[in-house]
């Protein structure tokens, strides 16, 4: 049984104070604590019922780097997962969200740890304006539900060249999502990648992902345009199950900075084209009202006609981010 998100956050706190005023701690030396608290009211999609609970998964964590000389440095990264209402885990592992430590210098970067599938953070939620989060999250489509967004035990390699960048990743065979640990294993260790093209106002993405199933994979191409204060978005995905069902997904997205805030808007479908049969078939629309930098109100509304009853639903809530 875990212990209270507190009383571990707290154990934390201290060492990281620590650090920070201890005379060993060199000048090209950094530590940050990092989070986001979240909470508001929400109805998800199918259920029908308002409750108090998050547009976000609130976060605390701690990252540092250290100059290692030569153009070459070693960085770290401990993220925590809690939920704001009851301050309980959000699942079993108590760094769900990553923890890695990492070497980089002018050849890339190598990454060790329980880390974003490569694909995920670069490829994958690029059209979403919502980032995957809350009754408004497109997760489904830019994984295809078959994705894993994590894995455990990753090997990750990561360089830019230019306006060209690419990832390669390797993880333990087992499954990332486990309610229990240990975890489950899969049939076969997990791989993905991604190449990407950034120009200006204009990014091009191409994921490529192995879950660790015995048939399953998904391929994802994203598309990004910045137009003054627009931001335009595509993304289409294929692939197929671990029993062979195929399914493909395609969304299109906008946002608009205004004066005080942000305008998105989004359209998404998820289909197993096998069975012909719609997984997910969402419009989604929002606004985010900045108090300041690090805080907004929001309020999004989103309805999935692929959904059987109760296809709307709602968040609105507040967001601090430090």
């Amino acid at each position: 049984m875990h212990p209270n998100i507190m009383k571990n956050a707290l154990k934390l706190f201290p060492l990281s104070a620590f650090v920070l005023l201890s005379g060993h701690v060199q000048a090209q030396s950094s530590l940050t604590l990092f989070g986001k608290v979240d909470a508001g009211l929400v109805r998800a999609i199918g259920t029908g019922t308002t409750t108090l609970g998050e547009g976000a998964q609130s976060r605390v964590g701690l990252r540092g780097t250290e100059d290692l000389g030569q153009g070459m440095k070693v960085s770290f990264w401990l993220e925590n997962r809690f939920r704001s209402t009851t301050g309980a885990l959000t699942a079993v592992r108590y760094f769900q969200g990553q923890s890695i430590v990492a070497i980089e210098g002018g050849w890339g970067k190598l990454s060790l740890g329980r880390d974003y599938v490569a694909g995920y953070t670069e490829v994958q939620i690029t059209p979403d304006p919502f980032i995957h989060t809350g009754v408004s999250s497109f997760v489904s489509v830019g994984t295809g539900g078959i994705g894993t967004v994590r894995n455990d035990g990753t090997i990750t390699y990561k360089n830019q060249l230019g306006a060209f960048g690419f990832a390669l990743q390797t993880a333990s065979a087992v499954n990332p999502n486990s309610t229990t640990l240990p975890a489950s294993s899969t049939i076969d260790r997990p791989v993905n990648g991604y190449i990407s093209y950034q120009a200006g106002p204009v990014y091009l993405g191409w994921s490529h992902e192995n879950p660790g199933g015995a048939n399953d994979s998904w391929n994802f191409i994203a598309a990004r345009y910045v137009l003054d204060r627009w931001t335009l978005t595509a993304g289409f995905g294929s692939g197929k199950d671990n029993v062979n069902n195929k399914r493909k997904s395609a969304m299109l997205g906008a946002a608009f900075k205004t004066t005080a805030g942000r305008v998105k808007l989004s359209y998404g479908q998820l289909e197993n084209t096998t069975t012909h049969t719609d997984l997910t078939k969402k419009f989604a629309i929002g606004y985010n009202h900045d108090l300041s930098k690090r805080t907004f109100l929001y309020a999004n509304l989103a309805h999935d006609k692929a959904v059987a009853t109760n296809r709307s639903g709602f968040d609105l809530g507040l967001q601090h981010n430090f």
